[in-house]
């Protein structure tokens, strides 16, 4: 019998089986050849893709985005929500197109496909967002939550504010803004730049408890790394309000510039590694604030990683008895190497959450703070690095296989990445083995995720990773 991890690989494979209505091509083919407005040429299909999927027993829902063109190639992104019925029912054969494509109430069945698009209503939309992005709304109400979640700012006076977004989705939205003043804001700790954020749900009012936590305890001051003053919270609008912290770029980007470059002609590598050193001693010292927050452990993490699974096996015959033995295989590793005490962590720690400006680094995004082991955080920011090698080998300008491009480029992000837990090790402890196995379960996810997040594209090369981490790791799976 094949061992755990070769048996789980193979089983992944499985995954390349990916459905019409999944891959870019199929869609776009399928959806130009059954919409009457691209059919007849009245409006053009730029592009078309899913973006996000739940998959259930016997049907699909998710959300899509269509480019099209219409009169004078104007080009418009429209919206959509997907269902697939695999049993391909009456209800869904009897589907007929709507008003016209993108247009509110369109409904339109893709019969190649199985699969009923319409267009997304319009109160799926974020209630702050118009608000955000309006120059005068914005500016009355950052004044006014300023005041009222800042007593040290309670008479600020905004005159103008001129709105940037920086992020926009369909579940969140971030904006900046440089704020102006008039002369009485001389002498004054007015912020001049401050960020604003919207989310689905309730991320931004715990982003927030969190970020006056951490604010008011022992990792503002200590040096190590900057963290966002956190200014309000707007209950109504479900808006967190944050000074700005300085950053030009992310440690996600340098990092990728770095795989960009032919191996070895990276002049700034000595500059990241001494970056990643700084962000490695950063994080130890948020794991020593004494915080205390929402827990979060290895069963939680095991359990939704066995859910994804059993997810998708409903599509992809043969995949649970592939992955299950090897999940399991893990689970007892777990039992023989147990976890360290918990400690306050930020629970999405990857190189996009580290800013970096003038050789010092920020952390950013704490609407996941909690409690964890210390090897959650270290884990899911080494897996990530990973990630960066598949994302760069998509971006860049290659002759041959991307996997010939990235075992190029692989030593590099390995000695890095073993800086960066060797750097951690000089200010706390963390057991190597418990990182390796939550290493080994945020690879797997990554791969999983090349469905339920819709990137085809990267399953074979983030599997390779996998199989990498599992044939150089600590963990007998191989």
């Amino acid at each position: 019998m094949s061992a755990p991890g070769a048996r789980m690989l193979e089983g992944l494979r499985l995954l390349e089986a990916v459905p019409g209505w999944l891959r870019q091509d199929c869609l776009e083919h399928a959806m130009r050849n059954s919409v009457p407005e691209f059919t007849s040429g009245a409006l053009t299909l730029i592009e078309a893709r899913a973006k996000r999927i739940q998959l259930e027993a016997a049907s699909a829902t998710g959300w899509f985005m269509a480019t099209v063109a219409g009169s004078g190639n104007t080009q418009t992104v429209v919206h959509l929500i997907g269902a697939v019925d695999r049993g391909r029912s009456v209800a869904v054969d009897s589907v007929r197109f709507g008003p016209q494509f993108g247009k509110q109430g369109w409904r339109g069945l893709i019969p190649e496909l199985g699969l009923v698009l319409e267009t997304l209503p319009p109160e799926s939309g974020l209630q702050a967002q118009p608000i955000l992005t309006d120059a005068t709304r914005a500016r009355t109400i950052l004044e006014q939550g300023i005041r009222a979640g800042s007593p040290a700012l309670a008479d600020i006076r905004i005159e103008r504010c001129t709105p940037s977004v920086a992020r926009a989705k369909r579940n969140r939205c971030t904006v900046v803004y440089r704020l102006e003043y008039g002369p009485e804001a001389a002498g004054r700790d007015w912020p001049e730049v401050v960020v604003a954020k919207t989310h689905r749900g309730d991320k931004g009012r715990a982003a927030y408890h969190a970020m006056c936590a951490l604010w008011n305890s022992s990792l503002r001051g200590n040096g190590a790394v900057t963290i966002a003053e956190p200014l309000a919270f707007l209950p109504e609008l479900n808006v967190l309000i944050q000074r700005a912290v300085p950053g030009e770029t992310t440690l996600g980007d340098r990092i990728e510039c770095m795989l960009l470059r032919d191996p070895g002609e990276y002049a700034d590598r000595e500059s990241l590694g001494d970056l990643l050193g700084k962000t490695a001693r950063g994080l130890s010292a948020l794991h020593r604030c004494g915080l205390h927050g929402p827990a979060f452990g290895w069963d939680e993490e095991m359990t939704e990683v066995q859910e994804m699974m059993r997810r998708l096996a409903r599509w992809v015959p043969g995949l649970e008895a592939q992955l299950s033995p090897a999940l399991a295989r893990i689970e007892e590793l777990a039992i023989q190497h147990p976890p360290q005490a918990p400690v306050p962590s930020h629970r999405s720690f990857r190189p996009a959450q580290v800013l970096v400006h003038d050789g010092h680094i920020a952390f950013i995004d704490f609407d996941g703070f909690g409690e964890a082991e210390p090897a959650a955080d270290l884990a899911l920011f080494r897996a990530s690095m990973k990630q960066k090698l598949i994302h760069a080998a998509s971006r860049a300008d290659h002759e041959g296989s991307s996997l010939a491009w990235m075992q190029a480029r692989q030593p590099q992000l390995d000695e890095l990445s073993a800086l960066f837990l060797e750097e951690y090790e000089r200010t706390a402890p963390v057991s190597r083995d418990r990182v390796a196995l939550w290493e080994t379960l945020y690879l797997v996810r990554y791969v999983l995720n090349t469905w339920e997040k819709v990137r085809p594209e990267h399953l074979e090369n983030s599997i390779v990773i996998l199989e990498q981490h599992l044939r150089q790791g600590r963990l007998p799976l191989m």
